[in-house]
């Protein structure tokens, strides 16, 4: 389990302890699990799946960008989102 929190510029859309999310970056899709490797990518207006407890949720977002650290602490800011 990683934190994700996805936040938009009116609030905090999505913040807990997840097991996997998959987004759209301007180079493909890019899944993040426990342990990833740091990177910041551009993210694509389209389909976010999260992942919880072996089940996916999926959700519309917008354009933003997904930064993961060390910890695999990851954070998706979109200029929107919505669950399905």
């Amino acid at each position: 389990m990683f934190k994700l929190k996805v936040v938009t510029p009116n609030s905090t859309f999505f913040e807990s302890d997840i097991e996997m999310v998959i987004v759209r970056t301007t180079v493909g899709d890019r899944a993040v699990l426990r342990g990833h490797i740091p990177f910041v990518a551009g993210v694509k207006k389209g389909q976010m799946k999260v992942k919880i407890d072996g089940n996916f949720r999926l959700a519309s977002i917008g354009d933003g960008f997904i930064t993961v650290d060390n910890e695999t602490n990851t954070v998706l800011v979109t200029e929107n989102a919505s669950w399905e």
